[in-house]
């Protein structure tokens, strides 16, 4: 799941890349990563002839974002011609109460909804081979998904329908992807009728957690979205064993 945000980022911004499709811990993902995780970004700096890595789905997006901006405004610095950027601007500039906005809820969503929720589940039910079975630690991270998700909903913004105001950002990427998570793996309703029981229990691990209409509007407006079509069509042909190389904008 973290690595589609990379792919559709990278979708939404129109970068050229080459998406390689590797396990974790295996040999080529300890090439670049220090504990051998996915996803990882290998960067090309053709100008001083180096290559760098950026690791951790969330930083990864924001460099991109941040990587945008710079080369949107180079251009501008060079042709006074061009008024506006020819890319999409997913990520506010730094220093500015945007960003703040920006940064605070990309770290609540990785900290609350990912690590010490999603993540546990991966570890402790998908993966209970590797990490051991913890029904207890999952049921509890159900409880704080369910928690996070109230708060984060919230913070939906009513005028542009995204988090921030501004629009569409790389931080929806992250939440949206959190949810789609959690309806694959049967922690949140994929409608807004499905599955509610007639007396809901406040606390209940064992059920999904019921899809409100704001976050079902918001996750349908994120999924019609072209970048992430195609991201999804790209998983796909990789599901199949197929590489895939973007040309260079």
């Amino acid at each position: 799941m973290r690595p589609f945000r990379n792919v559709w980022m990278l979708e939404e911004i129109g970068f050229g890349y080459h998406h390689v499709n590797c396990k974790p811990w295996s040999k080529r993902a300890k090439a670049v990563h220090p504990l051998g995780k996915v996803p990882a970004l290998l960067v090309e700096d053709d100008d001083n002839q180096q290559q760098f890595v950026v690791v951790e789905s969330a930083a990864i997006n924001t460099f991109l974002g941040d990587m945008t901006r710079e080369i949107e405004s180079n251009k501008r610095t060079h042709d006074d011609t061009i008024n506006k950027p020819s890319r999409r601007l997913l990520v506010p500039p730094p220093a500015t109460r945007l960003r703040a906005k920006y940064d605070s809820l990309t770290l609540f969503i990785m900290t609350e909804l990912d690590f010490q929720a999603l993540w546990i589940h991966r570890k402790h039910s998908d993966m209970k081979n590797v990490f051991g079975e913890a029904p207890i630690a999952v049921a509890e991270a159900k409880r704080q998904f369910d928690k996070a998700l109230d708060a984060i909903e919230l913070e939906l913004n009513d005028e542009s329908g995204y988090l921030l105001s501004s629009g569409f950002s790389a931080c929806d990427i992250l939440l949206s992807n959190c949810c789609f998570w959690a309806q694959q793996i049967g922690w949140l309703a994929r409608s807004t009728s499905e599955d509610e029981p007639s007396s809901p229990v406040a606390g209940d691990t064992t059920m999904p957690k019921s899809l409100s209409p704001k976050l079902a509007s918001y996750l349908a407006q994120c999924r019609r979205r072209k970048a992430f079509i195609k991201a999804n069509e790209l998983r796909k042909d990789q599901g199949k064993g197929k590489e895939h190389h973007r040309s260079k904008l």
